[in-house]
């Protein structure tokens, strides 16, 4: 799992989780040799809780300069006082305020508090002019908490048998597409089948149309097979359909959906190792717009080591650091573990 790289004539262990003071061991990091920064700071609002320990700021937001390369960004939770001043430090520092980010939790945090907290911030920055990137998320995944949504898609649809105009749009774009494998998708993460959830008979038509049907005993050959597969995504960008609603729901099931700014992600069903937890499907949603696969991504603060996971299962090379004995053993077990299966 670990393995050294050349960068800038220095060698330098990745894919490893550290247990030490994130400033320490970034300092031994060289120059301009990170891709990413992913992390959640402490916050400095917990009371009574280890994991929220004072830092220094001005340190750790200054090594983050001097590691990441040209155009490599930082996406950076967040909240309060806090995140406002960690925004101002990077904007002092130079760096290019890129967007802004809410995680809709679909829970909330706590019950006992006066307002029911059911949202994260994040924010992207990048040092230089990094361009995000344009990634597909499949259809289920972005819509997988949202059956409402998939209802008025599958209304949609039912629309076009009593309007030519858009069942001729939706066959113009079935016809213009069958020949290519339009998927430009969050790379590295299509859905599986165990992990959906809510299935009903509306969601269980759009997995019909998303990941296709059992075969059947009458098999029909008249259709044409695609000429060629890909395994990289494939932009559809220039088969856009006329604006038709219909057509545009036909598009998003086969091509998947634009990212949000606000992500509806529940939390991974296993069981917590840190209270400030993040799941992982999150995290690679955020790896997609900002890295590409073989990219190096830092986690100053590593917790349970998520950011390691969401590496590890979208193929780019990661370095965590962890303070905390206990959270770092129970991360670096839960590594292993996931490496295992």
């Amino acid at each position: 799992m670990e393995k050294s790289i050349n960068l800038h004539e220095s060698f330098m262990n990745v894919n490893r989780v550290y247990n030490e003071d994130c400033t320490i061991g970034m300092s031994r990091i060289p120059s301009e040799s990170i891709d990413c920064i992913l992390t959640d700071p402490p916050y400095l609002y917990l009371k009574n809780q280890k994991l929220d320990r004072p830092f220094d700021e001005n340190l750790l937001f200054g090594e983050v300069k001097r590691v990441l390369k040209k155009n490599g960004f930082i996406v950076m939770f967040g909240r309060g006082d806090s995140f406002y001043r960690w925004n101002t430090i990077l904007a002092d520092l130079g760096f290019t305020f890129k967007e802004d980010f809410v995680w809709d939790k679909c829970y909330c945090s706590s019950p006992l508090m006066s307002v029911s907290r059911v949202h994260e911030n994040l924010s992207i920055h990048t040092k230089g002019k990094g361009t995000i990137n344009k990634v597909k998320v499949p259809y289920l995944q972005m819509k997988q908490n949202d059956i409402d949504g998939i209802c008025q898609d599958i209304k949609r649809m039912r629309s076009i048998l009593k309007n030519t105009k858009s069942l001729d749009a939706v066959l113009e774009f079935l016809e213009n597409n069958k020949s290519q494998n339009c998927k430009e998708y969050l790379s590295d993460s299509i859905t599986t089948r165990s992990e959906l959830t809510k299935e009903d008979r509306c969601t269980s038509v759009m997995r019909s149309i998303c990941f296709g049907m059992n075969e059947k005993t009458i098999i029909r050959t008249d259709f044409e097979k695609p000429a060629h597969s890909r395994n990289h995504s494939v932009s559809c960008e220039k088969n856009k359909p006329s604006g038709d609603r219909a057509c545009n729901v036909m598009q998003s099931i086969q091509c998947g959906m634009n990212e949000k700014t606000i992500i509806k992600q529940s939390r991974d069903h296993y069981k917590t190792i840190h209270p400030t937890q993040k799941p992982v499907y999150l995290l690679e949603r955020l790896l997609a717009l900002t890295t590409k696969e073989g990219d190096t991504v830092l986690d100053p603060f590593a917790g349970s080591c998520s950011t390691a996971a969401a590496c590890i299962n979208t193929s780019r090379n990661y370095i965590c650091y962890e303070i905390d004995k206990e959270y770092y053993d129970a991360g670096v077990r839960r590594l292993k573990e996931m490496i295992k299966e």
